[in-house]
């Protein structure tokens, strides 16, 4: 297992390795959904669910799948976080929050699950705790997920992109835009800004 393991993080990091941006373009591909938890009334957590293309799919179960039943038991999920997340970690998380128009640093994720469906498809989820819970009333919350250097394609999933968790009674909802101001690649790819907005 420890040789998968390792094999494994070499993909990942020829994967998410720096490239000239010439040169650069996408080589795995992750429909992604952001949920927004909040507790008391305030944000505290960004809970992420990527699900991956069936190629990239495919090379993480030969690695860490070690019993060959085409799931991630609880002990195979964790070695894939600890295969992967140190080098995320490079990459900011792909994951940028803003509040009030500041960038927090990079913040580790918790919780980190992965698992395959029926169909071999890989699904990470993991939880990013903020430094502090923001009352999205008060201050102004926003969230990107993109890969800068452009070998992970990161699109928003076309259902339910975007949720909301234990917000009843909260008047917010979650807003989309373009950054057109974060443009990379060239300036031909534009990440999607995930923003909390209150009546």
């Amino acid at each position: 297992m420890k040789r998968r393991a390792a094999a494994a993080c070499a993909l990942l990091t020829a994967v998410l390795s720096a490239a000239e941006p010439a040169q650069a373009h996408p080589h795995v591909f992750i429909d992604n959904r952001v949920t927004f938890v909040f507790e008391a009334g305030k944000v505290t957590a960004l809970r992420l669910d990527w699900v991956f293309d069936d190629v990239f799919s495919d090379s993480l179960l030969s690695q860490f799948d070690a019993d060959g039943d085409g799931v991630f038991d609880g002990w195979e999920s964790t070695a894939v976080g600890e295969g992967v997340l140190p080098n995320l970690a490079m990459f900011h998380y792909f994951t940028y929050i803003f509040v009030d128009g500041r960038q927090l640093d990079p913040i580790a994720p918790t919780a980190f699950v992965a698992s395959a469906d029926e169909n071999r498809i890989v699904t990470f989820r993991m939880t990013v705790p903020l430094p502090e819970p923001v009352d999205p009333r008060n201050a102004a919350l926003a969230a990107e997920v993109y890969d800068r250097e452009y070998y992970v394609a990161i699109d928003l999933a076309q259902q339910d992109p975007v949720m909301l968790e234990n917000a009843e009674g909260v008047p917010c909802g979650a807003m989309l835009r373009d950054d057109t101001e974060s443009a990379y690649f060239g300036g031909f790819v534009i990440p999607q800004e995930i923003s909390i907005q209150c009546r």
